[in-house]
């Protein structure tokens, strides 16, 4: 989601500058993908919620290149596609209570 039009900056916490500092300290500067776009120099440039949603814990956060960000990113929302499509085509259960012959 493009920061643009998202409401999250209004859902982070007032301290999260200081976070954000705290995890580039810790993760001294460097992407912490487990998997690098191969356009990644290594730098961290953005912190990321590990798990998705507003769970703004230090050990809930890292720092990665933005080229790695983008692929975390866009990973997960095709995942989240894929859940709700699955879910869309779900075969249709019988009620319990029918009497069949």
């Amino acid at each position: 989601m493009a920061w643009a039009t998202s409401n999250r900056a209004s859902r982070l916490p007032k301290d999260w500058e200081r976070r954000k500092a705290a995890v580039k300290r810790r993760d001294h500067g460097r992407c912490q993908a487990s998997k690098h776009n191969p356009r990644c120099d290594g730098q961290g440039t953005e912190v990321d919620h590990i798990h998705r949603g507003d769970d703004h814990r230090i050990d809930n956060l890292q720092l990665l290149n933005h080229y790695c960000h983008q692929d975390k990113t866009n990973a997960e929302n095709k995942a989240e596609r894929q859940a709700w499509a699955a879910m869309k085509h779900r075969p249709i259960e019988k009620h319990p209570g029918t009497i069949s012959q």
